[in-house]
């Protein structure tokens, strides 16, 4: 008996075998297929010979964030200007064998407070914007001196007669130029007129020319069409001469533009696909597609690169941030858990950490070019 059991038991392993392998070996509709593996995307840092600029986020118990990098004040000493909370206009110092200083140069009293600044070796500039006592935006046009070390002295008020003024977080918002400052603000009226306003930088009366429809800044002499007026085309004026660029693109794309390249932008239900190409069309690529955005509202940096972030949930909702190098056509990997991220004219920056661990990174692109 005890044989019988066992001949059966062999049969009943063995013929259970041969179906597992018959299954491994038969295709079925419903067994997943192996995934691709994700091409990795190569690095700024293993591509060229760079490393950011770290600066603490935290410096005598004040947060602050990056507003623009300054040129190096002297030899081994970087210097940012920034703004906190209360909207302070903050010059952030940090020597490469030191710790970072921290020096207030304008307290506006209310926010949002600084809401552009500029500088030249010499001068800081900065335009304030807050509400007066019934409530009204009072905005004004301030500079610094700046001393052999690069330091701002005392704050003093250039002019009020600043209109209602425009920003869109360009680093042309307020810009030295021509031997001035240069802004824009909106004229109050029916018509939508937008105001190039100018000031020479010792002071004086106030410069305007106005400009049927919607402007933001570019760098200088050029303006750059905005908003609705954007939809299917746009526009690049100079304000020096009056002579002007027309930018054709489709009637679905949103275009927005700097002095040398567009941004084209498509919407659709699975994110967007972002796309740069010169004023005179020429050069198109697509830089973007899907839930990625562009960090900075001023396109192809240096002429050259455009910087990206994307929040995914994978990550905790972390950003990744990308770098668009239009020259050689491919992206770069700069950060991919960043927080808060920026730009200026320049240079790129990203936060990692939280309260005292908040730390800001600050790469130069011209280190890049």
């Amino acid at each position: 008996m005890a044989g019988h059991i066992d001949t059966a038991q062999r049969l009943t392993l063995a013929g259970a075998a041969v179906l597992a392998v018959a299954w491994l070996a038969w295709p079925s509709p419903d067994r997943p297929e192996t995934a691709a593996v994700p091409i990795a995307v190569p690095t700024v840092w293993e591509t060229w010979d760079a490393e950011p600029v770290d600066l603490p986020g935290l410096i005598d118990d004040r947060a602050w964030t990056p507003l623009a990098v300054l040129d190096d004040p002297a030899p081994d000493v970087d210097a940012m200007l920034g703004t906190d909370e209360a909207g302070s206009l903050l010059y952030v110092e940090r020597p490469a064998s030191g710790e970072a200083v921290l020096t207030v140069v304008a307290e506006p009293g209310g926010v949002p407070g600084v809401v552009a600044a500029a500088a030249t070796d010499d001068r800081l500039a900065w335009l304030q914007t807050v509400p007066d006592a019934q409530g009204r935006v009072v905005s004004e046009l301030w500079t610094a001196e700046r001393g052999a070390d690069g330091r701002p002295g005392e704050a003093a008020l250039l002019t009020a007669d600043t209109g209602d003024v425009i920003t869109a977080g360009s680093a042309y918002d307020l810009q030295f130029a021509a031997e001035g400052l240069h802004w824009l603000s909106n004229a109050r009226g029916d018509t939508l007129v937008t105001e190039h306003r100018s000031i020479a930088v010792e002071g004086g009366d106030v410069e305007v020319v106005g400009h049927r429809g919607a402007w933001q800044s570019a760098a200088w002499p050029w303006l750059a069409s905005a908003g609705s007026d954007s939809l299917g085309g746009a526009q690049l004026v100079r304000t020096d001469t009056g002579a002007g660029v027309k930018v054709f693109s489709g009637s679905d794309e949103l275009t927005l533009c700097s002095a040398t390249w567009c941004r084209l932008i498509v919407n659709a239900e699975d994110g967007a696909r972002v796309d740069l190409v010169r004023p005179d069309g020429s050069d198109r690529v697509t830089v973007a597609e899907g839930f990625k955005s562009a960090v900075s509202p001023d396109v192809g940096l240096i002429d050259r690169f455009e910087p990206l972030a994307e929040a995914k949930a994978a990550t905790g909702d972390a950003t990744t941030v990308t770098l668009f190098d239009l020259e050689g056509d491919a992206e770069y990997l700069v950060a991919s858990s960043a927080g808060e991220t920026g730009a200026d004219a320049r240079c790129l920056w990203w936060s990692t950490g939280t309260g005292e661990l908040l730390e800001w990174h600050v790469l130069d692109l011209t280190d890049l070019a």
